[in-house]
């Protein structure tokens, strides 16, 4: 035992384990031969291009007993291999070239005793290849090609069926595919045929396990939409018979695919052993031996005549028949002949070409030619209205056909198309000499050229402006358009004054005074008799209220500050701008502010006011500002009526105050305790004479004490 496994372990160690991407199928035969000996038959089938490594040589059988348990490895030699012819079921169809696959088949004896539950017998290898579509993965999917030897209590002697023939390794895409896979069973037992979904094996890691791997064995995964039902795809789907074994298919994807196909044995009944072929079908275009083409002009518009191109394929000889349903004599057996046509009309062509191998393979071939009148092209404008658009449109009489191109040149320099009613916008106005070239490219002198002219003018713009005099309701209306001074334009306007009919005007330009503030939206219109082109515009005008403004300057008793107060009529209406200055080099744009002055002085104070509707006004005065504690009083004044000094004021910071006036013979002339309140050089009514008044005056600031001041006014007329 110790120098059997010596050997076993010599032999692996020298089989190499070079991963293939070769195996294409394959299936495990045995053959009972008598006293508990077995006749084993392991078939491989390898891609001649595909893969570098050969067979294996040797092959390892594994043999396993019902629980999996490996019980010893055959080491199969390999010995020839053979080639699959490339055979189809159709004398008429070319094989393709480029589809090799060898075979070779490993053969030993076996003693298998009789155990409970019999034996399994498995073979390994990877990879497949990998340009498989209906599996994932194919370059890391290895396969198992597997076969059970049953319990002799089932029945002591059997051997499993053998397929009749080997499958071929292409199949012609959308051609209708049948193969006779039928077997025989060397005990005469039933079989039954299906197909099933071939397992997995080995991997890349180790592609050629000796001994293989211990059963049970995955399955290959299926790469949706393939299926165990539908392992090729196409219009009919790979099918096989179960009582017969004839394996059918229309298939359509070209590509490389895994099937599965099996054979079952019965013996009264009671299933003993099967037999499974793993196979790769490579789904080909398939070429005829025999393939009639002809190339026929669709159309002809030089003359009646039109030749004909023989493009056929495996042909012996030729028979033409030129579809001229007015003799019969319309035949020809010429390679490439030509044919006078009687009228006007369309043909069909017939070609046979006949095969020099087999009358079956003959192939017919059919074409239609038109014979066509002179090629005539016609060709208008329109220019679009009031624009530098033009409309342009062309037709044929090969239109029907779809198989006109036309060439547009606008005349410009740089507008072309191929459109056959195309639109161009010309960028300037003018006259233009447009030329169209149509032609059929695939129908020599099918052809035209022709030329139009065209005069292109300016498009229609109206513009519409307004100049509205700031603070007034006049309003200067402007309207223009791009047809002034190349023809006459007829200009309206509504200034939109909805309380009268009147607030209209013919003039291109006109002035117009609205009756009172509002919100207004004038139209102007404008239109050309010939050509007839309009247009409307519509603008907006607002007119505000007349613009006034205000303003007042309240000292601050007792401080050096001033209050200034400003307001227009526009406030709230429109954007109103105000701009004090307090004439000490300070300023402020509040309406309302409050200004500290460093002392005592006269300051010239100015107020301007603008608002966005453009109205503006200004004011300035003289301010007299005194120190807090100074009170003046003028020692003269002239109350002449001249607006200047005609009244007497007391001057300076104070809260409180009593004034009062003597004249010379001690009488109250005047007396006052607002200082807001001057005297106006009268008394009781009538004006004093001039001359020198005596004054008492007593003043209080803030909390300081009394203050009394005496003196003499004199008044001058």
């Amino acid at each position: 035992m110790k120098k059997l496994f010596f050997v076993i372990a010599l032999i692996t160690f020298l089989v190499p384990t070079t991963k293939a991407t070769h195996i294409v199928g394959g299936e495990l035969n045995y053959l009972y031969l008598g006293n508990d000996n077995y006749e084993i038959r392991l078939t491989v089938y390898r891609d001649c291009w595909n893969g570098v490594p050969p067979f294996d040589d040797p092959a390892a059988l594994g043999v396993f007993d019902t629980n999996n348990v490996l019980l010893q490895t055959i080491y199969m030699s390999f010995i020839s291999l053979d080639t699959l012819p490339l055979t189809i079921n159709s004398p008429c169809v070319l094989p393709p070239t480029n589809v090799c696959y060898e075979v070779t088949t490993y053969i030993d004896t076996i003693n298998l005793p009789p155990i409970p539950g019999g034996y399994q017998l498995a073979y390994q290898r990877c990879c497949r290849n990998q340009t498989i579509l209906n599996i994932i993965s194919p370059n890391a999917t290895g396969a198992t090609y597997y076969a059970t030897v049953p319990d002799t209590i089932v029945e002591v002697i059997n051997s499993n069926p053998i397929f009749n023939a080997w499958p071929p390794p292409f199949i012609c895409s959308s051609l209708p595919f049948s193969f006779d896979h039928s077997a025989t069973d060397p005990d005469g037992d039933s079989l039954y045929y299906e197909l099933f979904q071939p397992f997995h094996g080995a991997s890349q890691a180790v592609p050629m396990p000796q001994p293989p791997n211990n059963p049970p064995y995955p399955l290959v995964n299926w790469n949706a939409p393939y299926n165990t039902l539908d392992m090729l795809g196409g219009a009919v789907p790979l099918s096989i018979d179960p009582t017969t074994g004839l394996l059918t298919a229309t298939p359509g994807p070209l590509g490389q695919f895994v099937v599965g196909m099996k054979v079952s044995e019965y013996r009264n009944g009671v299933f003993l052993s099967e037999t499974k072929r793993d196979f790769q079908f490579n789904v080909v275009p398939c070429g005829n031996v025999t393939v009639a083409a002809l190339v026929a002009p669709n159309f002809s518009c030089e003359s009646f005549t039109a030749g004909f191109t023989n493009n056929s394929t495996g042909a012996g000889s030729y028979l033409w028949d030129f579809g001229d349903g007015t003799t019969t004599t319309d035949t020809s057996s010429a390679f490439t002949p030509s044919y006078t046509y009687p009228d006007t009309g369309t043909y069909t062509v017939t070609l046979v070409a006949f095969s020099s191998l087999n009358p079956a393979c003959n192939d017919t071939s059919y074409g239609t030619v038109t014979i066509l009148p002179e090629f005539i092209q016609n060709m208008n404008f329109n220019n679009e209205p009031c624009t530098q658009n033009v409309l342009f449109d062309a037709n044929t009489s090969l239109d029907s056909t779809g198989s006109v191109v036309f060439d547009w040149n606008f005349g410009d320099g740089s507008g072309i198309s191929n459109l056959q009613n195309p639109t161009y916008t010309y960028p300037d106005t003018g006259t233009y000499t447009i030329t169209l070239i149509s032609y059929s490219p695939t129908n020599t002198g099918c052809n035209d050229t022709g030329t139009v002219t065209v005069t292109v003018f300016p498009e229609f713009t109206l513009n519409g402006v307004l100049n509205d005099t700031p603070c007034s309701p006049d309003v200067n209306f402007f309207g223009n358009s791009s047809y002034d001074g190349l023809y006459p334009v007829n200009y309206f306007w509504d200034f939109g004054v909805t309380t009268t009919t009147s607030d209209t005007s013919n003039n291109a330009n006109p002035n117009y005074t609205y009756p009172g503030p509002g919100v207004y939206n004038p139209v102007l219109i404008a239109y050309t008799d010939s050509p007839a082109c309009g247009d409307t515009s519509q603008l907006q005008v607002i007119i505000y209220p007349d613009f006034t403004f205000s303003y007042d300057i309240k000292d601050i008793k007792c401080t050096y500050g001033v209050l200034f107060e400003a307001s227009s009529s526009l406030d709230g209406v429109v954007t109103t701008n105000y701009n004090w200055n307090f004439g000490d080099g300070s300023s402020s744009t509040a309406p309302v502010d409050t200004h500290f002055y460093a002392g005592s002085g006269n300051y010239d104070v100015s107020i301007t006011v603008n608002t966005a509707n453009g109205c503006t006004d200004s004011y300035t005065r003289t301010l007299e500002k005194s120190a807090l504690a100074e009170v003046f009083v003028p020692n003269a004044f002239t109350p002449n009526g001249d607006r200047e000094n005609d009244v007497l004021y007391v001057r300076g910071g104070i809260d409180e105050m009593s004034f009062k006036i003597y004249d010379r013979w001690g009488e109250l002339v005047f007396e006052t305790e607002d200082q807001s309140i001057g005297w106006d050089g009268t008394y009781k009514g009538n004006p004093v004479d001039p001359g020198v008044f005596v004054y008492h005056l007593s003043t209080r600031c803030s909390d300081a004490e009394e203050v009394f001041k005496k003196g003499n006014v004199t008044v001058i007329r």
